[in-house]
């Protein structure tokens, strides 16, 4: 076995060491190969201008418009016709249950990125699961993986697409075409969603419980949130909560405080507290007994409900609502307490739910991730400022009026009509997509400010920051290394079984990385090891791309993986029981249709 050449060798342990770094968060993904990419500067092996191409790439700036498209789709109310028609079907079967959402879901994953229809689909399916009686479980994760076999439909679905097609042209093969492996999706795409469709069932309906009519109960509470009446032995007495340090000392949430049938809600840190006061409020037991005794808090005789009757009219108390942190959240990595959440957002975090667990104790230490769902106390009139937030996804947002449906005709006809140009000319797709975001200004379905806060930035600068890594692992003699070892060890494998083997390292190391690491660092030595065996560079590019993409195993592999599991309240090994056999289906499957399309 020859010796990998010294700049092969080094080349390779930069890039290593920054999967090593995101993998143990020490440093986020875009940042670290980021930094691989900038060392390769100083090292000489690129020039500076190719180490920052990724920036001027088409694929990256695709990736941005299709951010903001998404966005528009959800604020002017696009989804409201597809959840009336979900509405209107009652199906009892779960195979129909998920046939029916795979038809719904699927068309719309492949134009537009699937972590945003999952976003846009997460309330949608969890009402749904409500008037079917059955638990959000059995379908929230379902709806992950179907719109992850649709994201490969067009090179519009999945970011991993637009990176595969961006490496593509750096190597020479030039760019994918809108629907170039659309013919192959369907054909996968099929037999994996009748799969899934007779798998889930089995799988999930363990995990269905049923739907729960208050969120108390969903996230145990009912023990936890109570009522307090202020006595005269009350050294609280004529103290503004603030000033009481009362939440510090004690593990405990202010939510609300009654006074003579009054409510006064959010914030409430500068109210002075009288005698007879009744503070509503988020605490353990035995908080309560230590708030008895030390801060003169009593039982009242007769408990008061939790949210207002809104009998004038006006909502006098109290919401509870559930939201998720979605994976352009600013929150992500800051504690409850850093992030100033009740100030920020006019709301407090009761409870969180991760996966299993519940979180219902020193929630201001808590680090929030991505895909945590959150139990929240707020006024009915903040509920339009969570709803805007890009940094909260409202898991129920029925009772919240849209502010933008008359402009739902501008949003869809913007969308349709850059998708149209774009079968016209493939190799302007980012330029009808950029027409489109400045028609959708034009024309105030998005201001220029929410334009902005609609582009996820870290997924851009990730892209931006992963295409020159091809240019790096070429320019230093590293990918020519490690196809010449490839071939040593599978120069008398038959194609099939190559495919299969290059299915089954990309779709693993997706899981670990994220997909379009994985694309980045498998396609180049893939296409080297099928020109070297004279095998059709398509069929290689179709499955690296698809197994970068079709990530079933884990719920930390994909971010819509990861969005559905809090709020579906799986485990890590539900995902596995899941994933396994539908990876090892599609393992087979994917690579025979590929090349048979690509002969």
């Amino acid at each position: 076995m020859p010796l990998i050449p010294l700049p092969a060798l080094l080349a390779l342990a930069l890039v290593l060491a920054a999967a090593v770094a995101a993998s143990r968060r020490r440093l986020a993904l875009e940042w670290a190969a980021l930094v691989v990419g900038l060392a390769a500067v100083l090292a000489g092996w690129l020039p500076p201008a190719e180490a920052l191409a990724g920036f001027s790439n088409p694929a990256t700036l695709t990736v941005a418009a299709m951010f903001v498209i998404s966005t528009a789709l959800v604020r002017t109310g696009g989804l409201a016709p597809i959840e009336r028609l979900l509405g209107r079907l009652r199906l009892e079967k779960g195979w129909q249950q998920l046939l029916l959402l795979a038809l719904v879901v699927g068309p719309l994953s492949a134009v537009i990125s699937n972590t945003a229809v999952v976003a846009m689909f997460i309330p949608v399916v969890e009402r749904w699961s409500r008037r079917l009686g059955i638990s959000a479980a059995q379908l929230l994760m379902p709806l992950s993986f179907i719109t992850v076999l649709a994201g490969v439909g067009t090179v519009l679905g999945t970011s991993s697409t637009l990176v595969a097609s961006g490496i593509s042209e750096e190597l020479g093969y030039g760019r994918f075409g809108l629907l170039q492996f659309t013919p192959l999706a369907l054909a996968v795409y099929g037999p994996g969603v009748v799969l899934l469709s007779w798998l889930a069932p089995k799988v999930l309906v363990p995990l269905g419980l049923p739907p729960e009519d208050h969120l108390e109960s969903d996230y145990g509470l009912q023990g936890y949130l109570t009522e307090l009446r202020v006595s005269p032995r009350s050294p609280l007495v004529g103290e503004s909560l603030e000033s009481t340090l009362l939440q510090h000392s004690f593990d405990v949430r202010v939510l609300a405080l009654i006074r003579q049938g009054e409510w006064f809600s959010l914030p409430l840190s500068n109210r002075r507290i009288e005698v007879g006061d009744l503070l509503v409020v988020r605490a353990a037991p035995a908080q309560v007994l230590a708030l008895r005794e030390d801060e003169g808090l009593d039982l009242p005789d007769e408990q008061v409900p939790l949210r207002g009757d809104g009998a004038s009219g006006e909502p006098r108390g109290l919401c509870l609502v559930e939201a998720l942190i979605p994976p352009e959240s600013g929150l992500i990595g800051q504690t409850v307490m850093e992030t100033r959440f009740a100030q920020r957002f006019n709301a407090v975090v009761l409870a969180i739910r991760r996966g299993r667990d519940l979180l219902r104790s020193r929630l201001g230490q808590v680090e929030l991730r991505m895909g945590d769902a959150l139990l929240l106390q707020t006024p009915q009139p903040s509920l339009r400022g969570l709803q805007v937030s890009r940094d909260l996804l409202l898991v129920d947002t029925a009772d919240i009026p849209e502010d933008r449906r008359d402009r739902l005709p501008w949003a869809v006809g913007l969308t349709l009509g850059a998708l149209s140009l774009s079968l016209w000319r493939s190799d302007a797709v980012v330029v009808w997509l950029l027409l489109a975001v400045i028609g959708l200004m034009i024309a105030r379905v998005l201001t220029t400010q929410e334009v902005y806060a609609a582009i996820r930035w870290d997924v851009v600068l990730l892209l931006a920051a992963l295409l020159p890594l091809t240019t790096l692992l070429s320019h230093s003699g590293a990918d020519e290394w490690l196809v010449a070892q490839l071939g040593l060890i599978s120069a008398h494998t038959p194609p099939y079984g190559l495919m299969v083997g290059l299915y089954l390292i990309t779709a693993l190391l997706t899981e670990v990385m994220a997909n379009q690491a994985a694309v980045a660092l498998m396609l180049p030595i893939g296409l080297g090891l099928s020109q070297s065996l004279g095998l059709n560079p398509g069929a290689t590019m179709a499955v690296v791309t698809f197994a970068a993409s079709h990530s079933f195993l884990t719920p930390i592999g994909y971010q819509t993986n990861a969005m559905v599991f809090a709020v579906g309240n799986y485990r890590f090994w539900d995902f596995l029981r899941l994933g396994l056999p539908l990876t090892a289906g599609l393992c087979l499957l994917t690579p025979a249709l590929a090349l048979r399309f690509f002969p």
